[in-house]
């Protein structure tokens, strides 16, 4: 599509595999990822999809070029709120901070069979980490809380 992709990872073990899926630079995250980003980029990004939530939200809008956007859509960080939030002080001048929920309604719109078809003809390549069978399940979420999965976890029920 055009974009130039960099992704962050808490495991240099995964950059190998991020670049393979398309990232053009992958950043380890050692606690902070602005500066490495800046370094990377020349300056910064464009756009920060913000996965992890409040616990990286700073770092990630230091990322930012001026006029970019941070849009925040993931709480895996186990954190919902930024403690004593000062947005004049958090938010670079000209970024722009969004977030995008995915309800019910966005959920449904959803074009699942479109997308199905993309990665069975191969369109829309989807890395699988592993795949668990129901009574499996307890070492499946093991896994998804160790980040070890390397890719997406599949759970068969049948």
């Amino acid at each position: 599509m055009g974009c130039k992709v960099v992704s962050t990872t808490r495991s240099a073990k995964r950059v190998e595999l991020l670049k393979r899926q398309g990232a053009g630079a992958v950043v380890v995250d050692g606690g902070s990822v602005a500066e490495e980003v800046k370094r990377v980029t020349g300056g910064g990004v464009e756009k920060v999809l913000e996965l992890i939530g409040t616990t990286t939200l700073l770092d990630s809008l230091q990322c930012v070029k001026p006029r970019g956007i941070v849009c925040m859509t993931g709480i895996v960080g186990n954190s919902w709120s930024l403690r004593n939030f000062s947005p004049m002080d958090a938010i670079p001048t000209s970024v722009c901070l969004t977030s995008y929920d995915g309800g019910p309604a966005a959920f449904m719109s959803t074009p699942l069979q479109e997308l199905v078809d993309q990665i069975e003809a191969g369109t829309l390549p989807v890395s699988v980490g592993k795949t668990f069978k129901l009574d499996e399940i307890v070492e499946a979420h093991r896994m998804m809380e160790e980040n070890r999965a390397g890719g997406k976890i599949v759970v068969l029920t049948g």
